[in-house]
């Protein structure tokens, strides 16, 4: 399900009176295009007159950039509204996801059967429910195994993994590419050489379309047919 602003301030009121006896404040909810994070909340640290510290501004963001399982969708909500909860109340906890953090969200996974974790991987199928046509400059390589495998280059980089591809241990065949097919969505944007194994079918398929790179001193185009 990709969730709407309704859903998300239902499902926190929910979940506030279930979870943390109704004593979260409610906070603006703001719906995002980020593919970096499903969930977030941010707020703004500021100086009390007596020299102390609190947090104040709260807004809870959520990614409506894949559609997840509406259960999934319900436990990002449920893990941003403990950081909601720990900063809000100033609890001190020993590290972004610590050990207060992972006491409470134990104790919700084990009295309402919840699926809470720490991070959230995404498995293929939510992978590969982003859709989204953009840009992707790949580099297909051949391992000297026989390995197929991609790297999708965050495009600041795309020089300096230029030139480091060939020095990669294993390499044996390289090529660029730049391709829209939104099969490349599920990998992520390198800024340092990593070559993500990949069938060689379902590369071939995803690659009928794209468009071969070359590089001609400072300046990398599509290579003339």
């Amino acid at each position: 399900m990709i969730p709407t602003r309704p859903y998300v301030e239902r499902k926190f009121e929910e979940y506030n009176a279930l979870c943390f006896e109704g004593k979260l404040r409610p906070l603006p909810v703001r719906l995002s295009s980020a593919r970096t994070f499903l969930g977030q909340v941010t707020c703004r640290r500021e100086q009390s007159a007596d020299g102390t510290w609190h947090y104040a501004d709260f807004t809870l963001r959520i990614s409506t950039k894949i559609d997840l399982p509406e259960r999934v969708v319900e436990d990002v909500i449920l893990h941003e509204m403990i950081h909601y909860w720990i900063l809000s109340n100033g609890l001190h906890d020993t590290g972004p996801h610590g050990e207060l953090f992972v006491r409470k969200m134990r104790e919700i996974n084990l009295r309402y059967d919840r699926n809470i974790s720490v991070s959230h991987r995404l498995t293929k199928a939510e992978q590969a429910a982003d859709r989204e046509v953009r840009r992707h400059l790949i580099c297909f390589c051949r391992l000297r195994t026989g390995q197929r495998g991609v790297m999708v280059a965050a495009r600041s980089r795309l020089f300096e993994l230029w030139d480091a591809i060939p020095a990669f241990p294993g390499i044996a065949e390289w090529r660029w590419f730049v391709s829209t097919d939104p099969f490349f969505n599920r990998f992520p944007r390198a800024t340092k050489p990593r070559i993500y194994p990949v069938h060689t079918e379902e590369l071939e398929a995803h690659l009928k379309d794209a468009k071969e790179l070359m590089r001609d001193g400072n300046t990398i185009r599509v290579k003339a047919m």
